[in-house]
């Protein structure tokens, strides 16, 4: 699971320190692209790396946006067990992690795509550990059976539902823009960083693997 809204502000603040260590790497990323000349994926190598990082950002984004509208508003307070969350117990931190993959292969650096996804999988994996407690503390059987029937982050397609009506807030619909446009904009930054030190525009500092 993951929290692009969520119902309080208790709740907004345990996931406040995770999302912005996980923002302050994405942020630092960026600057060493800008900074670093990056020898590892060059000439087809370069171009497939950005090509993949685009397909996964851009997957991952697409589905956060999608997985938010079935948790976002419900999160803690109700066990979500329909669309995403049918497959696998915590869709949006994979899917965070897939975006964080995708981030990383785009700088063309290997460095900083084991960075990112080490970053985002340890932070990740310690709030999946924490929400499935909360769960459990909240929900006490019928987590429990949640927990055992399905998996945690390899989801599995055969358990994949969608309710024919599902009630959605239009800020729910706001804030998933917003956390799908994060992924896309942090991309375009890389991107752009990439671009302008290619072009000659910015001069790299030091090497990096």
């Amino acid at each position: 699971m993951h929290d692009p809204v969520r119902s309080g502000p208790v709740s907004n603040s345990r996931s406040t320190p995770r999302v912005r260590l996980m923002a302050m790497a994405v942020v630092v990323c960026i600057v060493l692209v800008a900074l670093t000349e990056r020898p590892t994926f060059t000439g087809f190598a370069s171009g497939l790396a950005g090509f993949l990082g685009f397909v996964l950002v851009a997957f991952a984004a697409l589905g956060r946006f999608w997985t938010s509208l079935f948790i976002a508003g419900r999160k803690d307070a109700a066990l979500v067990q329909v669309g995403p969350y049918a497959a696998c117990r915590h869709p949006l931190y994979l899917l965070s992690l897939i975006g964080m993959i995708g981030l990383g292969l785009a700088t063309r650096s290997v460095v900083l795509l084991l960075a990112l996804a080490g970053i985002s999988a340890l932070l990740h994996f310690r709030a999946m550990r924490a929400e499935d407690a909360l769960l459990e503390s909240t929900h006490g059987a019928a987590a429990r059976r949640y927990r055992e029937q399905v998996p945690a982050l390899i989801p599995d397609g055969s358990r994949y539902s969608v309710p024919e009506l599902l009630e959605i807030q239009p800020r729910v619909v706001w804030k998933a823009v917003l956390d799908a446009g994060s992924l896309l904009l942090a991309l375009a930054l890389v991107q752009a960083a990439h671009g302008l030190q290619h072009a000659g525009a910015i001069a790299p500092w030091w090497r990096l693997p």
